[in-house]
């Protein structure tokens, strides 16, 4: 299990080095970057167009075929500008021959203001849809556990966004690092659900919450006060993995992209793993894998 104290630090780091490149890249002055040999003379205009385009195209599909059950798990506006913003740098990147090794903060600052319309139009269909969760009988201030947990939970699209576009653009050959972001989201899924199951569905925390401080204080708390707890810590728990999982991205994609652009190939899923791990846990792994290696060639020794 990664430490929060660790997720939060990974996710901080990350956020604080997007925010200048953030500015440079859209300040619509070409001396700070180059977006015009991605998207066109005018990239700040292609990419909103780019937004807006793939939000009115994937909700038109959503809505259209929205009897088919397996679109409740799929986001198809980020999927559509997550897939074009990919095939733009791609090209930029594998074909042009104008790529450097100073790029990389202006092109990954391009899809920040995607991310970020993304995330407020899952958090605005997640309203306008009724998945604000109320607490029966509970005063109406603790409906801000429901709030923050549906914040948190739009915060899953930029994650995703940010996963797939650096998995998908980190990689010459498209077909394994589809294949390779294919399975990372699956797992991704699976943590999400297994989160929403343990602290929402069932609630974990709130009741061992509601008897400890009933049996230390010896005060009755009231019936809403667990569902509560378990609102607030799964919208901090799941609002720092999310921040992490942009943090740890933008970072390992950073640091690997002079790889990239050397060899064509640079495991960025790998090392967005590894980020996660405090300096002791990394310590463990590195003395895991040499004494593997020594048992591996002293059995060779042998033969």
């Amino acid at each position: 299990m990664y430490k929060v104290q660790r997720l939060f630090t990974v996710a901080r780091r990350g956020l604080l080095d997007m925010l200048p490149a953030l500015r440079s890249a859209w300040n619509n002055n070409f001396d700070d970057d180059r977006l015009n040999e991605v998207f066109g003379p005018r990239p700040r205009s292609a990419i909103t167009g780019l937004t807006i385009g793939g939000l009115v195209i994937g909700s038109a599909l959503h809505n259209g075929f929205d009897y088919l059950g397996v679109l409740n798990y799929i986001n198809l506006p980020a999927i559509l500008i997550g897939a074009m913003y990919a095939f733009a740098v791609r090209h930029y990147l594998f074909q042009t021959g104008k790529a450097s090794s100073q790029d990389f903060p202006w092109l990954a600052a391009g899809l920040i203001p995607p991310a970020l319309v993304l995330v407020f139009y899952s958090f605005s269909r997640r309203m306008l849809g009724g998945d604000l969760e109320l607490i029966n009988g509970a005063p109406a201030w603790t409906g801000i556990g429901g709030l923050l947990d549906t914040m948190a939970d739009s915060l899953a699209v930029a994650a995703g966004l940010t996963i797939a576009v650096a998995a998908l653009c980190y990689s010459r050959d498209w077909r394994e690092a589809f294949k390779d972001l294919l399975g990372q989201l699956i797992a991704f899924k699976i943590m999400v659900y297994i989160m929403v199951l343990l602290l929402v569905e069932i609630g974990i925390v709130g009741p061992i919450l509601g008897a400890l401080l009933e049996s230390l204080l010896g005060i009755r708390f009231p019936f809403w006060l667990p569902d509560l707890a378990d609102q607030l810590t799964y919208a901090a728990l799941m609002t720092t993995i999310y921040l992490a999982i942009i943090g740890a991205t933008w970072t390992a994609c950073s640091r690997s992209f002079p790889r990239l652009l050397k060899t064509g190939e640079a495991d960025v899923l790998n090392t967005i793993r590894a980020m996660a791990d405090t300096p002791e846990q990394r310590r463990k792994k590195i003395r895991k894998e040499r004494e593997a290696q020594a048992k591996q060639e002293a059995k060779e020794n042998k033969t």
